[in-house]
């Protein structure tokens, strides 16, 4: 009896091991006959890089398979319905009526519903994390959700010993020291820049001179956009001795100088070495996880003002004052 239990947990082993290796999402939907279900980014820079699935729905049923590095808050989309959800490497099923598809239908894992609980709390998603700083959920949250440093500290004070050891525990701590080497007042670390006529510069060669760094690149629409806005600052303050610098992370140089023709950006342009890919050392010593993204260097070298996409707007009154 023995020998016969071992052999059939012998056969049984890789299927018991399958979800530790990776994620499953078994769906049953009633009421749809075809389409698509499909995981996407949700919109978080730190989250595992990679393609994810998509996988055609038949007669109501899909199964999506895969792998990530750490949990993340990602999108689940089935047919036209979108929602968030914590995926980790584990065995989920979700089955019901596609009039009744919604986020809690999604069962088999524990972070998940922890963020179900969040959202259905009626508390912000810091304040939940802060209330609930033992559950694994919690470093998530704050990873995801909290952007300026004061939300960051808070959130990582709180967590319990066990989250502050986790991967988004040590990712909170790797933020916080990075941030102290950005926050205003820090010397402005130098990195290399290539002009379109394939000279190399640096901001240390704009040394005594306020300088705002607008980093960007030609495949982010809300950077583009933001180019009329920057034109009316430059105009403004070039006279005055303002150095304005859009530094590209293209990693595709054709793509970047038609770009700048298309923009027809007047300033001074420059492309930085090591791309934003998650292993850009300038993406990385300035802390920058998402772009449009602006940095103003005063006269004496140190960063005045860090300003990422929803900070951006405060750029007119620091210039003002660092002017005056």
């Amino acid at each position: 009896m023995n020998i016969i239990l071992k052999i059939i947990a012998a056969v049984l082993l890789p299927f018991g091991c399958l979800a530790g290796e990776g994620y499953i999402i078994k769906g049953k939907i009633a009421g749809i006959q075809s389409g698509y279900a499909a995981i996407h980014e949700g919109g978080r820079p730190w989250q595992p890089g990679g393609t994810y699935p998509r996988v055609r729905i038949e007669n109501g049923a899909f199964t999506l398979t895969g792998k990530v590095a750490h949990p993340a808050i990602l999108l689940l989309k089935i047919s036209t319905k979108t929602f968030q959800i914590i995926l980790e490497n584990t065995e989920y099923s979700i089955a019901c009526d596609f009039k009744e598809l919604a986020p809690q239908q999604l069962k088999g894992s524990t972070l998940n519903d922890q963020f179900r609980e969040c959202i259905g709390s009626g508390t912000n998603q810091l304040g939940y994390a802060a209330q609930h700083a033992d559950q694994p959920v919690a470093p998530i949250l704050v990873h995801f959700y909290a952007r300026e440093y004061s939300e960051i500290k808070k959130g990582y004070d709180a967590l319990s010993q066990a989250n502050k050891d986790s991967w988004h525990g040590r990712a909170l701590a790797e933020k916080l020291a990075v941030f102290h080497s950005t926050q205003a007042g820090s010397i402005m670390p130098d990195f290399n820049m290539t002009s379109p006529e394939g000279k190399n510069f640096s901001v240390r060669n704009m040394a005594g001179k306020i300088v705002v760094l607008d980093f960007w690149a030609s495949w982010c629409g809300p950077c583009r956009s933001y180019v009329p806005a920057m034109r009316e600052l430059y105009q403004q303050y070039q006279p005055k001795g303002v150095e304005f610098v859009a530094a590209s992370f293209d990693e595709e140089e054709e793509k970047w100088r038609t770009a700048i023709r298309e923009t027809g950006m007047e300033w001074t342009q420059g492309l930085i070495h090591g791309g934003f890919s998650a292993g850009s050392p300038v993406k990385k010593m300035l802390h920058i996880t998402s772009i449009p993204h602006v940095i103003v260097v005063g006269k004496d070298g140190k960063i005045a003002a860090w300003l990422d996409a929803f900070a951006k707007q405060q750029l007119p009154d620091i210039l003002a004052k660092l002017t005056q």
